[in-house]
């Protein structure tokens, strides 16, 4: 009767580990990321991209990580933010400049409207700068990489002045 007893239970863990083994392969085979999540492939992030882009199967690195004029180029939108303090405490992130928009691309927001994705509420121990460089893609603006800039330097894009950076912007893609 014991060894009857252990042979189901045997046979149980054996049948839950199967199973287990089956859905977790389901789930990693059949799930597929959404367009322009970023996708990893031994370590190496990659961009999934619609509409015929560059390089294999329509996948192209992020947008940090290409070279100034590349990233420019690609954008679809670029603004300038710049933060203000509001009545209830927060830092309200306003466009201040929208440094190039693509003919015909759809971006909701204007100069002096606020872009609450970059507002925040200050914290102690924490400095987010004067305000914040944003870049979109798409034809639907979409947001791909944001950085903040401190005085006239743009420490996220290799410490650039503010102004050589309008200028990058008129000359590559603006």
């Amino acid at each position: 009767m014991l060894q009857k007893f252990f042979s189901g239970l045997v046979f149980g863990a054996g049948f839950f580990v199967a199973v287990a083994l089956l859905g977790w392969l389901a789930s990693s085979l059949l799930l597929v990321p959404s367009e322009g999540r970023a996708i990893y492939f031994g370590g190496s992030p990659v961009q999934e991209v619609s509409g015929g882009m560059q390089g294999a199967g329509g996948k192209q690195p992020p947008l940090y990580d290409l070279p100034l004029e590349q990233q420019i180029e690609r954008a679809s939108v670029i603004i300038v933010t710049r933060f203000e303090a509001a009545t209830d405490g927060r830092m309200k992130a306003v466009v201040a400049e929208i440094l190039k928009r693509d003919p015909g691309v759809r971006f909701q927001y204007q100069v002096g409207d606020e872009y609450a994705s970059a507002s925040y509420y200050p914290r102690e121990g924490t400095d987010h700068g004067d305000g914040s460089v944003v870049f979109f893609e798409g034809a639907v603006a979409d947001m791909r990489y944001s950085t903040t800039f401190r005085g006239d330097r743009v420490g996220g894009l290799g410490d650039i002045p503010l102004k050589l950076f309008r200028e990058k912007c008129t000359q590559t893609g603006g």
